[in-house]
């Protein structure tokens, strides 16, 4: 009986090592794809935030090229990070209106000749979203990791 108490004991030990090891690992990983949501949010809303002072810095200021210069690409692959990274059905859609917003704000931008009256409408269109998609970055991360 002594030898089966203790193939018992050894299985259960085992089986209690190994729940431990995939529920560490799982919780790592959990806590790497905030890391990477996070990530990819604060890159969204610094992006945008450098396009509107771009905008603002050729509007007012009256230098030239800063829209050009603005890094299409890196906001292009945080935006495709966070669809990947989430289903958030008001974070995508935050996103989505970012998005729209600021191709109407760069486009209308771009063609020159802007009235007042129009460019202030989409700068603060624009303006808005980035607010919004903020605000939704912070509530979903929040929930993230308020989880234990």
């Amino acid at each position: 009986m002594n030898a089966w108490g203790t193939l018992l004991a050894t299985v259960t030990g085992a089986a209690i090592a190994l729940l431990g090891q995939y529920l560490s690992k799982r919780s790592e990983a959990r806590a790497k794809s905030v890391e990477l949501l996070m990530d990819a949010c604060a890159h969204v809303a610094a992006s945008t935030g450098d396009l509107l002072n771009r905008i603002w810095e050729e509007h007012v200021l009256r230098l030239e090229g800063r829209v050009a210069g603005w890094d299409l690409a890196n906001h292009r692959l945080a935006s495709a990070r966070v669809q990947i990274l989430t289903r958030d059905a008001g974070l995508l859609a935050a996103l989505r209106e970012v998005n729209d917003a600021g191709q109407a704000l760069g486009a209308y931008w771009g063609r020159g000749d802007a009235e007042e009256s129009e460019y202030q409408a989409r700068r603060d269109r624009y303006r808005a979203a980035m607010h919004a998609f903020i605000g939704q970055s912070s509530r979903v991360l929040g929930r993230h990791l308020e989880r234990p």
